[in-house]
């Protein structure tokens, strides 16, 4: 298979040298991409900025904004056979960025960050995937949820809303750890569980998965 998998925490920048981010490492995307290519699957990584180094054997795409990834996947969305949306994408970005370094006033007002919503790569992706055809296997879609309560109604909405073949939920303990617990659904199987693992042997299990999807 070819798998087309996104990782890391996109930066938004409100001004040159400043952004808004989040706390994801890349480890659960780049374990994802590590355990498809041993599987014997070729690999495509669209990774935003992370501390990590990329599995051999990939075929990276850098990137720093929401914008930018939604862009790449777009590019690279047509060739793959599963996109799995392992990065924690920006739900907001700065509506007016600044072009030049913010200064801190003296006195005067204090700035005020107005926001608006970044692309949703997910739902593009759902709403424009491949069906099967004679001649071409139908084209899966993997995302993530990170919710702190309700976490299977709320990801299985998500699931439902954005039709995706496999949706996997964590809470925001997931975040920068080496290990975590995930909780898994497909729209023709019930929830299960996964207990806690490190997130290599999570991605092997996520892998097998799609496999058999």
């Amino acid at each position: 298979m070819r798998f087309l998998i996104t990782a890391g925490g996109t930066r938004e920048y409100i001004d040159p040298v400043r952004f808004i981010s989040n706390a994801s490492s890349g480890r659960m995307g780049y374990a994802l991409a590590a355990a498809a290519l041993r599987a014997g699957h070729k690999v495509t990584l669209i990774t935003a900025p992370t501390a990590l180094k990329p599995p051999v054997g990939a075929r990276l795409v850098a990137v720093e904004s929401a914008r930018e990834m939604f862009a790449a996947v777009k590019e690279h969305f047509p060739r793959c056979d599963c996109l799995v949306m392992a990065a924690a994408v920006s739900d907001f970005t700065p509506a007016r960025p600044s072009k030049t370094k913010i200064k801190k006033g003296q006195g005067g007002p204090r700035p005020t960050l107005q926001l608006k919503p970044t692309p949703d790569i997910l739902r593009w992706a759902g709403k424009h995937r491949r069906v099967r055809t004679a001649h071409h296997r139908a084209q899966l879609v993997v995302g993530f949820a990170l919710e702190d309560r309700n976490l299977r109604a709320h990801a299985e909405r998500k699931m439902r809303h954005k039709r995706l073949d496999m949706i996997v939920a964590n809470a925001p303990a997931a975040i920068n750890a080496e290990a975590s617990t995930v909780h898994i659904k497909t729209p023709n199987s019930e929830w299960f569980e996964l207990p806690p693992a490190r997130k290599h042997t999570t991605a092997r299990r996520i892998i097998r998965l799609a496999e058999e999807l």
